[in-house]
């Protein structure tokens, strides 16, 4: 066997594979050892280097031990595991950028998503945070995946020390020019919002935003101001409450809206994810402030983390499932040679999803002094 200068994956990994192969075909039985290092360059007409790398992915998985001076030992076992081992994929985050255990509802379910569809591929998804001590390349180094996927938004850096290894890399959750770039219609998804509230009468509407820097936060808010500019209509300073994605920064904006008299409250509330819909909705709840009979209340995502313990609120549907899988076919049909190769921006149709928590506003009700 030899290796493909034509295929996308990388050298290292076609040599690996194929040593694999051949371990698990008998072929090193009778001496127990791999070729050594200088053999194995000569064979593949490759640099020590990239042979290295190969053989330590086989140190890690434990299929063989390797001792200077004496060379790389077949271990016990080895020949009898099946086949070439699954592919491993990476998906890297940055911590100041998402959070864990309280965070966003979506990432949870984006993962669980990556899991179950890459493992129906023969696939490993692998995790590596990265932070302002950490770099991808090392994490790339040691892990050897075949993939990388990057989650929402991460420094312009990351991206470039992946794309340096010439493996297939992509975007979800934020656009990026620089590799292809699965993403949900946020813009449509927060205009459907604001009309469908519009329709049904609400004049006095707030909204609770994420963090103002993710671009995911900017789209959702560009299509509220597009609605408002459509239509003629004022958005006031204060009908815009701080929030950062946390169930926690709905509980705030909560209480912030129950400590106004009756007749300044708003008659709906747009969160810009479920995590603060549902902390509004709790917070409101408290207060005795009835939803929808008092306030409207709609969130974003689709998480349904909280199905358990609250009412369905109304909410849009990022069809994250259709992210996960056009990224997983891309990262596939890259590994197969058969990708596009120019970089681009696959956006996701978003669709609102009403589970009654909108209230029509009749006419003999109180509107905007």
């Amino acid at each position: 066997m030899s290796i493909d200068r034509t295929n996308k994956q990388p050298i290292y990994r076609q040599i690996y594979e194929i040593l694999l192969s051949e371990i698990a075909g008998g072929l090193y039985r009778q001496t127990g050892m791999l070729p050594g290092e200088k053999a194995l360059c000569q064979r593949f007409g490759v640099e020590r280097n990239t042979v290295r790398k190969a053989l330590q992915i086989l140190a890690d998985e434990g299929r063989v031990l390797r001792r200077r001076g004496v060379g790389t030992t077949i271990l016990p076992g080895a020949a009898a595991q099946s086949g070439p081992a699954r592919r491993s994929i990476m998906r890297i985050a940055q911590h100041d950028y998402l959070h864990s255990g309280d965070g966003e509802g979506f990432y949870i379910k984006l993962i669980h998503s990556f899991e179950k569809r890459l493992s129906e591929l023969g696939c490993d998804l692998l995790f590596k945070s990265v932070g302002k001590d950490d770099t991808v390349a090392d994490a790339i180094r040691r892990a050897a995946p075949v993939a990388v996927i990057f989650d929402s938004y991460n420094h312009s850096a990351y991206y470039h020390q992946a794309l340096q290894f010439g493996i297939p890399c992509v975007s979800i959750n934020h656009y990026t020019p620089l590799m292809t770039s699965v993403v949900s219609n946020n813009f449509d998804g927060a205009y459907q919002v604001v009309r469908r509230l519009a329709a049904a009468g609400h004049k006095k509407i707030a909204f609770i935003l994420g963090k103002r820097s993710h671009q995911t936060c900017m789209e959702r808010f560009s299509g509220v101001q597009s609605l408002y500019m459509a239509r003629g209509l004022t958005l006031r300073d204060d009908d815009v409450l701080p929030g950062n994605w946390l169930f926690g920064s709905g509980v705030e904006a909560g209480d912030r809206i129950a400590a106004l008299p009756a007749y300044q409250r708003p008659t709906a509330v747009f969160a810009f994810n479920d995590d603060m819909a549902y902390g509004c909705y709790s917070s409101l709840a408290r207060h005795g402030i009835a939803v929808p009979g008092d306030i409207s209340i709609v969130g974003f995502d689709k998480s349904g983390r909280y199905d358990d313990m609250f009412p369905a609120l109304t909410t849009v549907d990022v069809n994250l499932d259709a992210m996960v899988d056009y990224a997983c076919w891309f990262l596939t049909q890259s590994l197969d040679g058969q990708a596009p190769g120019a970089c681009a921006k696959i956006q996701i149709e978003a669709q609102l999803c009403d589970n009654g928590t909108i209230a029509t506003i009749h006419q003999n009700q109180e509107e905007t002094p």
